[in-house]
């Protein structure tokens, strides 16, 4: 008798399967979740707005942008005007000393280019390699 009671727990702790050999139904098998909704945007798509024409008082420098100081502006037109020294006369001494701008160390590498000057070049590539990686 004993046999036949661990057989009849055996088949009822089986699956689904085993069920049908017992006679008896197949416990109820869970009903899936119904599938969420889709997820909307709350937000609308970006309507195009055509872009706002340029102005000259948009290109004015902002407060972001340094000051030009007035010996770069007159070395800017002494360049164009391919004055080198005067270039050279207005800028050696802040590039040398190491506080100018990139731009200033830019002007001074070209006149010393320009003029042929080896030692000037070299200490200009020394001081200011990364203003000079574009040349």
């Amino acid at each position: 008798m004993s046999r036949i009671a661990v057989l009849a727990a055996a088949l009822a702790l089986l699956p689904p399967a085993c069920a049908k050999l017992t006679g008896k139904a197949p416990p109820p098998v869970e009903s899936e979740a119904p599938p969420p909704p889709p997820i909307t945007s709350a937000t609308t798509p970006p309507a195009w707005r055509p872009p706002e024409p340029v102005t000259f008082a948009s290109m004015a420098p902002t407060a972001k942008d340094p000051p030009v100081s007035a010996d770069l502006v007159k070395a800017r037109a002494a360049a164009e005007a391919r004055d080198f020294k005067k270039v050279r006369a207005l800028l050696e001494k802040k590039v040398r000393a190491g506080k100018c701008a990139p731009e200033e160390s830019q002007l001074v590498f070209r006149a010393c280019n320009a003029l042929k000057d080896k030692p000037c070049i070299a200490e200009v590539k020394a001081k200011h390699a990364d203003d000079l990686t574009g040349e």
